[in-house]
């Protein structure tokens, strides 16, 4: 019984700390989210490239960064945050 008493509060804490505790949620919450800084010289097709490594097809990433960061143009900026696909 102290176990599961000890278990809730060490639980408790961490969605606390995590800013989740007390928002209502619709299913599964989003555990962490990969975030680039974008560098000067950086285009979606260098990150997707990196991202592949040698040999890899960049063309479906740049695509899958594209949607998911909203970008239309294709264009992105030193400083800009552009979160990285998962899978």
């Amino acid at each position: 019984m102290a176990f599961l008493a000890v278990l809730l509060a060490l639980t408790g804490g961490l969605l606390w700390r995590s800013g989740q505790a007390g928002r209502p949620t619709s299913g599964a919450v989003p555990v962490s989210r990969r975030v680039y800084t974008v560098q000067q010289g950086d285009s979606l097709w260098s990150i997707a490239r990196r991202m592949v490594g040698p040999g890899g097809d960049p063309r479906p990433v740049v695509d899958r960064l594209a949607g998911v960061n909203s970008i239309s143009n294709g264009v992105i900026w030193p400083g800009e945050e552009v979160v990285m696909p998962s899978g």
